[in-house]
């Protein structure tokens, strides 16, 4: 069989939600490293202005990859996809509050707010970063748990 053939048999077997789940993970690492090297590093204010209008944006797609799934006719959901939406949750929820609680712990001595000081986007820049990797945890979490129900 050649690659095609087997992409294709592979992308079948995924349920939308796992296919979306990878894509969207590809997608908030790259904003994470744009964020990063951007913002909190480099200290460019567009790299915090592209972020806030990519974020979004990102509900936008998941309704466009829905209605492209909808014209093929798949089943969209069940009480599996709902269960693992519900863990995807909660991991976002831990992420970002994990995020913030070491950030303000951070921001709490002076050797921490000395060296994120350093430009006048990095505060912005740490705090919209812990969204993109809250974000990207519950997308990783939904693709690992889709990928361990197929097996």
């Amino acid at each position: 069989m050649n690659l095609l053939g087997r992409r294709l048999a592979r992308s079948d077997a995924q349920a939308f939600g796992e296919r979306f789940a990878w894509r969207m993970v590809a997608m908030f690492a790259g904003m994470a490293l744009y964020l990063t090297f951007g913002a909190i590093l480099g200290g460019r204010e567009i790299a915090v202005v592209a972020t806030l209008i990519a974020l979004p944006l990102t509900f936008g797609f998941r309704l466009r990859a829905a209605a492209d799934e909808r014209r093929r006719g798949e089943t969209m959901e069940d009480e599996r996809d709902a269960a693992i939406r519900a863990q995807a949750d909660r991991a976002f929820r831990i992420a970002a509050s994990c995020w913030f609680a070491l950030l303000a712990l951070a921001l709490s001595f002076d050797a921490g707010r000395g060296a994120l000081s350093a430009n006048d986007c990095a505060i912005p820049g740490l705090l919209l970063l812990g969204v993109v990797v809250a974000n990207l945890t519950g997308h990783l979490t939904v693709a690992v748990l889709y990928r361990r129900d197929r097996q």
